[in-house]
């Protein structure tokens, strides 16, 4: 495993409450995609150290973690202020976004059971759920882009 090659999604914060938790600042990274990772690994005077956590939530305006080592506040205190890193193949490309909705403009959609559907000519919906707007003759057709809904070829 290349743990050089990790890529940064934040840094940890200071310790909430009294079990161990602790706030994270994430940069632009949607916490679904993180939820269910399990692990992050923290940088520790240039080692990227993982830690495993039972729980990945929203408290308010807050994001908080439970890392599984630490039960109470001074304990998690040895890392915070540092740099936090996805867990090996959790982004893609290494990347929050390994690709930009944009680029689907003017590209022709062929749907696996109907063949031909139309011409991409815009995007809508928010950026955790983008949708693909085809001209379908007369008619707009939304798609929503999902990995499961897009074919090479």
């Amino acid at each position: 495993m290349d743990l050089d090659s990790l890529h940064r999604i934040g840094r940890i914060g200071k310790p909430w409450g009294h079990q161990g938790e602790l706030t994270l600042h994430l940069d632009d990274i949607d916490l679904d995609e993180l939820v269910h990772a399990g692990s992050f690994f923290v940088d520790i005077e240039g080692q990227k150290v993982p830690f495993a956590f039972s729980r990945l939530f929203e408290k308010g305006s807050e994001t908080l973690v439970k890392f599984d080592d630490f039960n109470d506040p001074q304990s998690a205190q040895i890392i915070v202020g540092r740099d936090l890193y996805a867990p090996p193949g959790l982004l893609a490309d290494g990347s929050d976004e390994s690709w930009d909705p944009e680029e689907f403009i003017d590209m022709l959609v062929r749907d696996e059971e109907h063949g031909e559907l139309g011409i991409v000519t815009a995007i809508e919906g928010t950026t955790k759920n983008p949708l693909l707007v085809v001209l379908k003759g007369e008619h707009e057709v939304l798609v929503p882009i999902t990995d499961e809904m897009i074919l090479q070829g």
